[in-house]
This record gives C-alpha cells, structure tokens and sequence, in this order.
C-alpha cells in the first residue's frame, strides 16, 4: 500500500450455504447414547448450541483447533458464547466437548468445512483500497448447483 501502512485480515470465512458449515459431526458412543443431540455452531456469533433430552444445571463446553489451542466456558444452559475475536484456523478443523459436570456424559464433535466436490469457490482474490475499503470477486464452483449462494465475512481477532 501506497503510505506503508498495512492491513492484516485476521479472520475471514466463504461459505457455501450457512447449512454446510452451521452443523457438526459428532462421535457416536457405541454403548450408550449421549442426551445431547442437534450440535450446532453460528460461526458470525461465535455460539455453540445443542438439545439435551436431560435438565442438567451446568455444561462445560470446549472449543479447541487442531493446535490443540483451547478455551473453555462453564454455563447453565445449552447455549455457548465464545468471543467473537477467537481467531480459530477453520480450514484446519475445529473440535467441540460438551460436558456435564460430575457425570461422564459428554459430547464430542467435530466441525470440517467442506461440501460437495467442484463446488468450492474458484479466481477468488481480493483488493483493498485506501486501507479501509476491500472489494473481494470469486466465481461459483464448477460443478456448484445453480442456487449455491457464497457467504464472505470477517471478523477481527486479537
């Protein structure tokens, strides 16, 4: 940039349709099913979500990447708020624990961005103007079904 200054994009995600991207995998117990279920995560407000068939007072929930960099959060009900400025490599994966405190009920889960093959964005580049303004342009996948729609966003990190 013209003055020296520079601009750091700390944390940006492209989605392919919020559904994608919104669920998480989680692993089964093969001797007993775990009463939380629907593991969900709204990426823009950094909450993580589930139903428990159970009252239960308090859960700790954990989210930690594949650095094994974690932060975890006790609250007593089943929702979870992270900072919005948790800066989180998504492409690499992302790892959820959802626990019950003095029990061993828990819930692990994964989160892997990823869709169908050739739906991934393609000539995808970005350009920043005066330090304040970026224009980014991509092109839909080549075999991304015609009402695919792409979702850019940012958010700042520490």
């Amino acid at each position: 940039l013209a003055d020296t200054r520079y601009v750091s994009l700390s944390h940006w995600c492209l989605e392919k349709s919020q559904s994608l991207f919104r669920h998480c995998r989680c692993l089964k117990s093969d001797t007993w099913e775990s009463p939380i279920t629907n593991v969900n995560m709204d990426w823009r407000k950094m909450e993580l979500s589930w139903e428990s068939s159970r009252n239960f007072s308090k859960y700790i929930c954990t989210i930690m990447d594949r650095d094994v960099e974690n932060r975890g959060e006790e609250v007593n009900s089943p929702l979870c708020s992270f900072p919005v400025e948790l800066y989180l490599p998504l492409h690499k994966g992302v790892f959820f624990i959802i626990e019950v405190p003095n029990t061993n009920i828990s819930k692990q889960c994964t989160f892997l961005p990823g869709g169908m093959n050739g739906s991934a964005i393609e000539n995808f580049s970005c350009v920043i103007y005066n330090v304040f303004l970026m224009n980014c342009t991509w092109q839909a996948g080549r075999d991304a079904p015609a009402d695919t729609q792409y979702f850019l966003y940012w958010q700042n990190s520490r």
